[in-house]
């Protein structure tokens, strides 16, 4: 059986949520990943979430900021904004009883400087060294997903080096495939032992457009078979805009 999420912002969350527990899936919650939010009311969006959620039995996961987040800048100022904007999230999270956050690491693959890999390596598990004690210490999952990465290794070693276990990750399928010049399969072998999440949606190859499962490229049937063949399955999270586009994806998952 898939354990399936469906993400949502703060407009749909009410219906979603009901529809969420009538269906059996959980909810991916992507309203505190806007800067709008995030800059003004978020206690106010924040309690009206909990309201919303109180008593739902499905998981519960949190998409992070990641509009101009950077981890790993030079700039310690930019590094302080990012890690404010980072422990909302994880304050929101821990208040929503939802089991993880997914944050991006934001690897620049088009600057072309010889040490910039190595540094910028080196700066993010410094980074996420420390937040993944505080992650513990608020009882979330932080996961670490691909999106400009264009070599899984980048995620891999961040996450083998820090090797905390409150720092896991979230593949982004779409992203492997758009991103990189690394096939999928090497993505999931690098990944697997850290997996938490998979982001699912389908494109055409050129744009990240969030399309339903059998509508794009993709050939998602054998993709979800891997992924249901590893030691421990990824929770499957629907990155889809809207009920119709969600309904299109779902005879591809294995629920109730």
């Amino acid at each position: 059986m898939d354990q399936v999420l469906v993400a949502t912002d703060y407009r749909d969350v009410a219906s979603y949520r009901t529809w969420a527990e009538e269906a059996g899936f959980g909810l991916e919650l992507q309203a505190f990943s806007d800067p709008k939010v995030l800059a003004n009311d978020w206690i106010e969006v924040l309690a009206s979430h909990k309201k919303l959620l109180a008593g739902f039995p499905g998981r519960l996961g949190l998409h992070g900021a990641f509009y101009d987040m950077v981890s790993a800048s030079l700039d310690p100022a930019i590094v302080d904004v990012t890690r404010i904007r980072y422990r909302q999230n994880l304050h929101a999270a821990s208040e929503l009883n939802a089991g993880y956050v997914v944050f991006h690491l934001n690897y620049m693959g088009t600057l072309k400087l010889s040490n910039y890999r190595a540094g910028w390596h080196q700066r993010q598990v410094e980074f996420w060294g420390h937040f993944a004690e505080e992650a513990a210490a608020a009882g979330v999952d932080v996961l670490l997903e691909n999106l400009w990465e264009d070599d899984p290794a980048l995620v891999r070693d961040i996450l083998a080096e820090v090797n905390h276990p409150h720092l896991k990750a979230c593949l982004d399928v779409a992203h492997a495939t758009l991103f990189s010049c690394h096939g999928l399969d090497a993505w999931i072998k690098a990944l697997a032992p850290y997996l938490i999440c998979c982001h699912l949606n389908n494109h055409d190859g050129e744009l990240d457009l969030h399309w339903p499962l059998g509508h794009g490229v993709l050939d998602y049937p054998p993709v979800l078979a891997k992924m249901r063949q590893l030691p421990k399955p990824p929770l499957f999270s629907l990155e889809l805009s809207g009920k119709e586009q969600v309904e299109a994806s779902l005879p591809f998952l294995n629920m109730r």
